[in-house]
């Protein structure tokens, strides 16, 4: 009886996978996709439309936009911010993406929280996987997601002094 007591709570007590990506990269993917290369084309086109049409306000309004958004990207691709537009454009696709690689959640390596409770043999690195979900990578797209597996990510506090006084 102990005997099968103790297997039942050994397998009540086996540790879930966490599937682990670098935000950069996924962020990067999702830059590159297209659909959000379709949002931005016609966010940068509504702004040159406005500025032809004098409509100063609009023009004004839609390029802070766009400049807001280029340091969010850069926060996101070039820092350890979380690759928030990117998950959220893999939202209805999580579960089933989770279950094909037999992971309970998805992590950003970066998350350090997160990650406290999870053991190292339980992670398991998604990035890749998530890259595809998004692009195909050309030969100089995947050089930059090459460079990111060997490189540090600016720290988030020096990309937000350098996207605040205009030097990102």
């Amino acid at each position: 009886m102990a005997i099968l007591g103790l297997a039942a709570g050994a397998v009540g007590a086996a540790a879930e996978k966490v599937g682990v990506y670098d935000s950069r990269a996924v962020a990067y993917a999702h830059f590159w996709s297209s659909p959000a290369s379709q949002e931005r084309d016609a966010a940068i086109a509504a702004a040159k439309s406005a500025k032809a049409a004098g409509n100063t306000a609009e023009y004004e309004q839609r390029s802070k936009a766009l400049a807001d958004h280029q340091k969010k990207m850069h926060e996101q691709v070039f820092s350890s911010a979380p690759a928030v537009e990117a998950m959220a454009a893999l939202a209805s696709k999580e579960a089933a993406l989770r279950r094909e690689i037999g992971v309970a959640r998805f992590v950003s390596k970066w998350d350090e929280k997160s990650l406290r409770s999870v053991k190292e043999e339980d992670r398991v690195d998604v990035t890749d996987r998530l890259v595809r979900e998004f692009i195909t990578p050309t030969e100089k797209q995947q050089k930059v997601l090459d460079s990111m597996k060997t490189k540090p990510p600016i720290s988030l506090w020096r990309m937000k002094l350098l996207n605040l006084f205009g030097a990102a």
